[in-house]
């Protein structure tokens, strides 16, 4: 390598950290969000930050932001709209919006749209595909490489081929695309990758980038670039040059006017025809080039330089060693597969394979992917089997009989809902990421740490028999059950429920609180039944942090008081005593005085409902409230370990209002005393609200807001009966706000006296992010003369959509969905899909304006997205006439098969209007306008791509 190489290596080789990979979050950052350079010094959290310096220094040139709430969020994950702000301000660009109109994702309004434009101008970034931005898609660490090979202007096919630096051992893992540019930046410096236990260094290409790795590396162009450039040969200009996406092109819908789609979703890579061997032995020598099996056999392949797909079940895989990736495709189907004796360098996919097992036997592999997009896939590890990591991306069996090593085991989000992970044998590591789904470990399982991450939200671990988790970490509220034992829990999210284990974890303390304090430091209790709530914080190095719920409480005499786990007293008669709470090696003791006032005639207050701007108390003996004034109370508020002064303190008929907390994740609580005197009642009362929630718009088919709409939610996912926990109303613009526990919720609304059917949304509240995308569309109840069909469905697939043929009337027959959403006959609309849903859950709602005799067939196409039709929990209602209950539905049953069309029901209308309903319920990768529509041309039976 020549010098000046080493100089450029040494000046760059610090640029990029591991912290690339932490953070694995989804805070979107909002223009109404940012704060100016002006503020950087109130940045509460940037004291921990790697990147505090090269932060500050780019606020203060006006190429980064702040939050509002004081903060910077240095561990945030990074979108592509937040990506083009700071690199058009590193790059001094000018915004323009005038380009980003022709992406149908960025609107014009939007904060974004004109730092978009002039990054596309520049030719830094493109579009994911021709007409799409995916301005909230999260950014990647080789598209940071890209994106930064670019905007260098380095040509990539130019780079040192020559240097003494080895190469990345996950380069395999690297996009086509981004190979060049991550390469370059890698040997360069310009990267430094993660150094590995083997002494490898990973990239890990698809791992989400940082708000500081992010800041560091725009540091460095920005004040460095001059360095760099010295080093580097520009990239050609030459007229026609393909500059290739930074990002994979996404499957995208063709345009309404378009009679032809192409739909990609469950596609499979295919026979490339490089299959050389149909079964049988092919001899253990050198192959250079790729091999796919087709044919059940035996198959002895050697040393292969390539790749190797699997395509068949009934395929056995021997002594042989693939310098490259190995496929096990969806045409495996439920087939067995075994690998006996193989090593694999590269990744390992799977994508078939049934319940009896894809087998490796003393085998090695690097990285195995699971991922059958119905979740009946077992694999089973045998022998002296050694594998590095497996991710796992949607529903599976891993069982563990090897006595060779298995790396950490990653449940990715990309998991559908609802799916099933069991785990059966010895694993150290299990990181857990997936959302609303359930982990089983086995009978006699051993798991070393199961670390949980915030988006891991209502996911349900059930340990077995015998089975046993030496240490949870979490970031999320899960749920624990089973007869196994969960030894330790670092519990750093308040709200899990171990309720379901026969004994309760160990509870670890975060090990950055360094002490305790707490308030009030002594409490009396004026009447029977009072409650007061002691307050606990911890002390970090940084941020405070409240440990109240998360303390261990008891009390010396529960005959005087009594203590709930969440810290809050209760009286129980006169005397005194202590209170004692515990978080990790830390403890505190509250002297509690117990002194009933005249406690037969006196008016005592019983209770107090808190809301984030009012708290509404209720009181006994028949107390005239409208006579109180804000002089018989006493109010304390306390907020991240501080009392806390609530501004616009009123007092008004049995309610106190305040401005709300503009602030979010942590717990307001509040408690109402009477004054010392007591002149007009006796006792207090306390209580909390967890500052998290989420909102919304609701609208209707037309777009139009919704107003004074109630929606009631209940906790859990598709949570249609029980208990209502919470109400709200949309406002004049269809808007609504609700604060609620974190977790996922299920909102209804519609139904009973409104004009609207009952439909459903979903709400997740959690302690990282603000979700105030929330939205759903308000269906109405058709006219007496129409006929309305609403499908409806889960988180996965993300876009299904709504097909329905019949008869036209010119004799011949129409065909309604996404891209010919309108049948007219003689200028009147006869039939219209009203809306079309592609970001999960629905509805998507065709109706019948017209009703003509004959046949009407309703059948779903899975567009696009993970899971199955059959693991999407599909509903289709059909609204017969100004009804506001179905006159029929249909659910899809769950089971295996990844079919891409749902044939559901057929409508028969007779000559006298009557109307009658068939089931169908046929499964089929047969676009079904192949058969119901024999005449259709060509162009419409391409609409699926077939």
């Amino acid at each position: 390598m020549n010098s000046k190489w080493k100089k450029f290596n040494r000046k760059l080789s610090v640029v990029l950290s591991t912290s690339l990979i932490a953070s694995m979050f989804s805070m979107q950052l909002l223009a109404s969000a940012e704060v100016t350079s002006s503020s950087v010094t109130s940045f509460k959290d940037l004291e921990q930050s790697y990147a505090k310096t090269e932060i500050t220094k780019l606020i203060e040139k006006g190429i980064l932001s702040g939050f509002a709430d004081g903060t910077f969020k240095p561990s945030d994950s990074v979108t592509r709209a937040q990506l083009a702000k700071i690199m058009v301000g590193a790059l001094q660009l000018k915004p323009d919006s005038t380009v980003a109109s022709s992406f149908k994702d960025v609107d014009q309004s939007k904060w974004y749209a004109g730092y978009v434009s002039a990054l596309v101008q520049s030719g830094v970034a493109q579009g994911t595909s021709k007409d799409t931005f995916s301005p909230d898609k999260k950014v990647t660490r080789e598209e940071l490489a890209v994106f930064f090979v670019r905007a260098f202007g380095w040509e990539t096919k130019n780079a040192p081929t020559q240097t003494t630096k080895p190469q990345l051992a996950d380069m395999d893992k690297v996009s086509d695309w981004a190979k060049d540019s991550v390469s370059l930046a890698y040997q360069s410096g310009f990267i430094k990758g993660i150094v590995q236990k083997d002494g490898t260094t990973t990239f890990n290409p698809t791992g989400v980038a940082d708000r500081q790795a992010l800041a560091r590396l725009a540091y460095e162009f920005v004040m460095n670039k001059s360095t760099y450039e010295q080093f580097m040969i520009p990239a050609k200009t030459e007229e026609g040059t393909d500059n290739s996406n930074p990002t994979k092109p996404e499957t995208t819908k063709p345009s309404e006017n378009s009679n032809k789609g192409n739909s990609s979703n469950n596609s499979s890579t295919g026979d490339n025809g490089n299959n050389n061997n149909t079964g049988g032995n092919n001899g253990g020598g050198q192959q250079t080039s790729s091999k796919n099996l087709t044919s059940p056999g035996t198959y002895t392949l050697g040393n292969v330089t390539g790749n190797v797909t699997i395509g068949s079940q009934g395929v056995i895989l021997k002594d042989t060693k693939i310098n490259g990736n190995l496929q096990v495709l969806e045409s495996v189907a439920n087939g067995d597969v075994t690998l006996d004796h193989v090593t694999v360098t590269g990744t390992t996919s799977i994508k078939g394979g049934g319940p009896n097992s894809i087998h490796a036997l003393n085998s090695v592999l690097a990285t195995v992917i699971v991922d059958k997009a119905d979740g009946s896939v077992r694999l089973v590890l045998e022998g002296a089997s050694d594998v590095q990591q497996i991710e796992i991306k949607s529903g599976a069996i891993v069982k563990n009989d090897s006595t060779g090593d298995v790396g950490p085991i990653e449940l990715t989000d990309s998991i559908p809902h609802n799916a099933a992970v069991v785990l059966n044998g010895t694993f150290d590591s299990i990181m857990v990421h997936a959302e609303q789904i359930s982990v089983e470990f086995g009978d006699n399982s051993s798991i070393g740490n199961l670390e949980v991450f915030q988006q891991a939200l209502n996911t349900v671990f059930k340990i077995n028999q015998g089975a046993t988790v030496n240490r949870a970490i979490l970031d999320a509220i899960v749920q624990f059950s089973g007869a196994g034992a969960l030894t330790s829990a670092q519990v750093n999210v308040e709200g899990s429920d171990f309720s379901g284990l026969q004994q309760h974890p160990r509870i670890e303390a975060d090990p950055t609180v360094t002490s305790l304090v707490y308030l009030p430091e002594i409490i009396d209790l004026s009447a029977v039944n009072a409650t007061k709530q002691i307050v606990l914080t911890g002390v970090t190095g940084s941020a405070n942090k409240d440990v109240t719920s998360l303390a261990s409480w008891e009390v010396e005499n529960n005959g005087i008081v009594t203590v709930n786990n969440s810290g809050k007293i209760q009286a129980v008669a006169n005397g005194t005593t202590v209170v004692k709470a515990k978080y990790g090696e830390y403890q505190i003791q509250v002297p509690v005085t117990v002194a009933v006032y005249n406690e037969l005639t006196h008016p005592r207050l019983e209770g107090v409902q808190v809301t984030n701007g009012s708290a509404k108390l209720t009181f006994t003996n028949g107390l005239d409230v409208s006579e109180l004034t804000a002089e018989d109370f006493v109010v304390h508020a306390y907020y991240n370990g501080q009392e806390r002064e609530l501004s616009n303190l009123q007092y008004h008929n049995g309610e106190f209002t305040f401005s709300p907390i503009d602030s979010y994740g942590s717990t307001l609580y509040i408690t109402v005393d009477s004054n010392t005197d007591k002149t007009q009642f006796a006792g207090s009362q306390s209580a909390s609200v967890k500052l998290t929630g989420f909102g919304g718009r609701i609208k209707d088919v037309a777009g139009a807001p919704v107003a004074n709409l109630q929606i009631s939610f209940r906790k859990g996912l598709d949570n249609k009966t029980g208990e209502i926990v919470g109400t709200v109303t949309t406002d004049t613009y269809g808007k609504y706000y609700i604060n609620m526990q974190p977790g996922i919720y299920t909102g209804e609304l519609g139904g009973g006296d409104t004009k609207y059917i009952r439909t459903y949304l979903i709400g997740v509240s959690a302690v990282n992010v603000n979700n105030q995308n929330e939205n759903q569309t308000a269906i109405e109840i058709p006219a007496a003369n129409e006929t309305r069909f609403v499908l409806t469905w889960g988180k996965d697939p993300a876009d299904l959509d709504s097909h329905l043929i019949g008869p036209a009337g010119d004799g011949g027959v129409f065909h309604t969905y996404y891209a010919d959403k309108r049948y007219y006959y003689d200028d009147e609309l006869m039939v219209d899909l009203d809306l079309d849903d592609t970001t999960s859950y629905g509805p998507e709602t065709t109706t019948i304006r017209q009703l003509l005799p004959g046949t009407y067939t309703f059948y779903v196409h899975h567009y696009s997205g993970t899971s199955t039709i059959k693991m999407s929990g599909a509903k289709i209602d059909v609204f017969h006439g100004a009804v506001p209950t179905p006159s029929a539905t249909y659910t899809v049953e769950e089971g295996s098969g990844n079919e891409l069309y749902w044939i559901v029901l057929k409508m028969i209308v007779a000559e006298d209007g009557t109307v009658t309903y068939e089931t169908v319920n046929q499964f089929t990768n047969v676009n079904p306008l192949h058969t119901l529509t024999p005449e259709s041309s060509s162009q419409e039976t391409n609409e699926a791509g077939e």
